[in-house]
């Protein structure tokens, strides 16, 4: 089986050949997970390696056919997905393409009707993928298992939701082995799995629910030791959604860490809320090696937490940004800008908390309302979202990376802005951040960090490197000047230079409270977690989990659960 990690863009355009690039997670677990069970797999990350349909032919030498690919995919990735279907289902003819991640699982009608994806693995992605691999291998029915949505008689079909892995501990060790590239940032783990909070912009919840599942402390030490001992990474991120939400479980990690010593040889850096970086963890994490902690704090304005479901308050931030730097942490806080009824006036509020915090580092990203939240149904109704073909505007770097004249629409601007204050806000803002004296120099001497760049050594000494640096500067230079100028003089010549703009301008006198903010349907996070826990219980008395639908006489699955939606 060929896994495979569609890049529509490489990250930052040019500035790719700068950035570190983050392992595809994803792909490494499923691929895992399958040869653990004796099932021949390989990996593939365009991030690296641009696929064609001689490369693609490279690649599965060796495997069975008919060959079965695998796309997983997020929304800024999906239209390249969709790109590779075509090819391989013409290279390929009787190819199997299954497509799976967060976007699938959320828009699992619009992957079939492309008319090449073959199936659709809603939601995590292990043990339905073995199950479909050994009914697509084994001559089984593969339309007989939960999880997995198809076409059959013209129709969509979507089979009931799989249950999640019931103990994260059953999926193998992350094989760092098959991403052993100078390119990648390789210095992270995932310990924990799902965050049981609301925010409607998290579209995570559409695959956990309020579940919450972690590894044990034994085997998070076991693959750190590979890292730090086998890899020789020196600063290692933990991915977890919400790694402190469990105060006795990170006391048991920090324990096992320090007895096996590796607090003396690395760093860890850790993301949490702020509600659960309570005074009395704080000291224990110090203690095994943690250095710098990341907060997604969004907003600096309370009134706009509270629209997002963050239940946490800007106060709560701040403290803990306190806290933290009391006992020798960096601080990292995350934004997001464009929130619905946020105006520039509350975006320079939110600046000035941060700067206030004196953190060591801030970003600030536009919304990315995702198919599948709570949000993205909310803003639907208005005239203010706008997708472009293939989603591919659905990229929280793009405003970021990219020159202020890019034409690429935000997809989302609130009726209290216009589309380029609010465009110009996002850069003025992270050039503000980044743009300084100490930024400059940690990205030149290539330190680490969040926001992290990388120069490859004695770059100044070779002319192509030179070329593309000064064209990155350049480009800062350009987008700081027109962001730091009036809005009154660059705002009419923006909107003559790309008239679509005008399609969304501020409205004046628009009253906030026309908005109504949805929330995640409880029931559907409640049975998730009936589900989890039946199928925990299911495994400790038989030892694996069933997944294959109910039969009933007539030899056939129960049609009322197969009904696509």
């Amino acid at each position: 089986m060929l896994f495979i990690n569609p890049a529509q863009e490489k990250f930052g355009g040019f500035l790719s050949r700068y950035v570190p690039v983050g392992i595809p997670v994803a792909i490494g677990c499923l691929s895992a997970y399958l040869t653990k069970h004796g099932i021949k797999c390989r990996v593939v990350d365009e991030e690296l390696i641009e696929l064609t349909p001689s490369v693609l032919r490279e690649l599965v030498a060796g495997l069975d056919r008919p060959y079965i690919f695998g796309l997983s995919c997020l929304t800024a990735h999906v239209v390249r997905a969709y790109q590779l279907a075509a090819m391989i289902k013409a290279e390929f003819p009787d190819s199997i393409i299954v497509a799976g991640g967060l976007h699938p699982t959320a828009c699992p009608d619009e992957a079939l009707q492309t008319g090449h994806i073959d199936y659709v693995v809603r939601g995590e992605g292990e043990e339905v993928m073995l199950q479909l691999h050994r009914s697509l291998r084994g001559g089984a029915d593969p339309t007989r298992l939960k999880g997995v949505s198809f076409t059959r008689d013209g129709r969509i079909v979507h089979n009931p939701e799989a249950p999640l892995i019931p103990e994260l501990d059953d999926i193998p060790m992350f094989p760092y082995e098959l991403f052993d590239n100078p390119k990648y940032d390789m210095a992270f783990i995932t310990s924990s799995r799902g965050c049981p909070y609301k925010c409607t912009y998290c579209s995570q919840r559409m695959l956990t629910g309020t579940t919450y599942r972690y590894k044990s402390a034994g085997r998070i030490v076991q693959e750190l030791d590979v890292l730090v001992n086998r890899y020789g990474q020196k600063q290692i991120v933990f991915y977890d959604d919400n790694f402190c939400f469990k105060a006795k479980r990170v006391s048991e990690v920090c324990s096992a860490i320090i007895d096996a010593g590796l607090h003396k040889k690395c760093t860890f850096s850790v993301q949490t809320r702020a509600d659960n970086f309570p005074p009395d963890m704080v000291p224990i994490l110090a203690a095994a090696g943690f250095t710098h902690a990341g907060f997604g704090m969004e907003t600096g304005v309370n009134r706009l937490a509270q629209l997002i479901g963050k239940g946490e308050t800007v106060e709560q931030h701040l403290e803990a940004v306190d806290l933290g730097k009391r006992h020798g942490f960096d601080v990292s806080l995350f934004m997001i800008f464009g929130l619905p009824t946020e105006t520039a006036e509350e975006r320079a509020t939110s600046f000035r908390v941060v700067q206030g915090a004196k953190v060591q580092a801030s970003k600030y990203n536009n919304l990315i309302p995702y198919p599948g939240t709570p949000i993205f149904t909310d803003l639907q109704k208005s005239d203010r979202i706008h997708i472009a073909p293939g989603w591919s505007n659905f990229n929280s770097t793009l405003s970021v990376t990219r020159s202020i004249f890019d034409r690429t629409p935000l997809p989302y601007v609130p009726e209290t802005t216009s589309e380029f204050e609010l465009k110009r806000d996002i850069i003025k803002y992270n050039m503000k951040t980044y743009v300084t004296p100490r930024a400059v120099t940690a990205i030149l001497l290539g330190k680490k960090g969040p926001g992290w760049y990388q120069l490859p050594e004695r770059w100044f000494l070779t002319p192509r490197e030179l070329y593309h640096v000064a064209r990155i500067g350049v480009n800062v230079v350009v987008n700081m000047a027109v962001a730091f100028l009036p809005l009154r003089i660059t705002e009419p010549i923006m909107n003559w230079l790309n008239p679509a703009m005008r399609a969304r301008p501020r409205i004046e006198g628009y009253d906030a409270s026309a908005f109504s903010a949805s929330q995640w349907d409880k029931d559907s996070a409640k049975q998730k977690t009936v589900v989890l826990k039946a199928a925990q219980e299911e495994r400790k008395a038989t030892g694996r989990v069933n997944i294959a639908l109910p039969v009933v006489q007539d030899g056939t699955s129960k049609a009322e659960d197969r009904v696509g939606v």
